[in-house]
């Protein structure tokens, strides 16, 4: 019994595709090329005003029916601007379904619709400025405290995308902080190596063509030097994690504006003059803006 339903529906399905596709002959072409007369009508289940592609080769049309009989149908090009390719006898492919007009276009075609619907890997040069602000910080040794500390940097990144919406960037920092106690100021200069993994969001360019959100993710490493008058102190830095969330607009096809904001955590090891280690743990948010040159 089971076999025989498979076999069914094997056959019924092989009947259903085989009259989804029909080899027609063009009957009769107009002087216009606006309008054409095919060898199917009421008796396949054509109706006035149904609608069909004919494709043959590299070239695919839709039209819609206007004058059906029992054997014969007028068909006229839902496009006004186009001509009708085909000449009087030619034999062309047949489907009644618009919404699959990609599906039964010719190959070069299909291929066409396939690559628009992938995102194609692009690589891109990141180049920004931002500002700094400190939120927290801690200092081994001291008694706590909460200066005042904000800088500026210089940021320049290069940008891959992996697969997806997914992509990493590697790049370099320099950043001046000044740090403000009661009674004393402070230099810091860093210089930082940074890799990022980044996801990006496809809802934004509804509302801005090419727009996008993104959010990422990552890690530093680095050289941090302290100094003020008398004293300057230097050792590694290391910045994990950074978290950024930001937003790219395209101006075209090649450059576009960045912008981004980022909590950042950094810990410093700085070697004192008397050759004590002073571990400082600080916690940053920074704005960034800049441009973005895509290859």
């Amino acid at each position: 019994m089971k076999l025989f339903a498979l076999l069914f529906l094997f056959i019924s399905f092989t009947t259903i595709s085989a009259h989804a596709f029909e080899l027609i002959v063009i009957q009769a072409v107009s002087e216009t090329k606006k309008t054409f007369i095919t060898r199917n009508g009421k008796r396949q289940g054509i109706q006035p005003g149904a609608t069909g592609t004919f494709t043959a080769e590299d070239i695919s049309v839709l039209a819609k029916a206007i004058n059906v009989s029992g054997n014969f149908t007028q068909w006229q090009l839902i496009n006004s601007d186009a001509i009708f390719p085909f000449e009087k006898g030619a034999i062309i492919t047949y489907y009644s379904a618009t919404e699959y007009i990609w599906a039964l276009a010719p190959e070069v075609e299909r291929r066409k619709y396939i690559k628009s619907q992938i995102r194609t890997p692009k690589s891109s040069l990141v180049f920004k400025g931002a500002i700094s602000r400190g939120l927290s910080e801690t200092v081994s040794e001291t008694t706590a405290t909460t200066p005042t500390r904000g800088g500026y940097m210089g940021e320049i990144y290069y940008e891959r995308d992996l697969f997806g919406y997914l992509a990493f960037d590697v790049g370099l920092r320099y950043e001046r902080e000044v740090i403000n106690y009661s009674g004393a100021s402070l230099i810091t200069q860093r210089n930082l190596a940074i890799i990022d993994l980044l996801y990006y969001f496809e809802f934004f360019p509804d509302y801005i063509s090419g727009g996008q959100f993104f959010l990422g993710a990552g890690m530093g490493y680095g050289l941090s030097n302290t100094s003020t008058v008398g004293l300057s102190q230097s050792g590694p830095v290391s910045l994990l994690p950074t978290v950024k969330i930001g937003i790219s607009f395209p101006f075209n096809d090649n450059w576009g504006f960045i912008l981004d904001g980022a909590s950042e955590s950094l810990s410093t090891k700085e070697e004192q003059e008397d050759g004590n280690i002073q571990t400082t743990n600080q916690t940053n948010f920074k704005v960034g803006f800049g441009l973005r040159r895509t290859f």
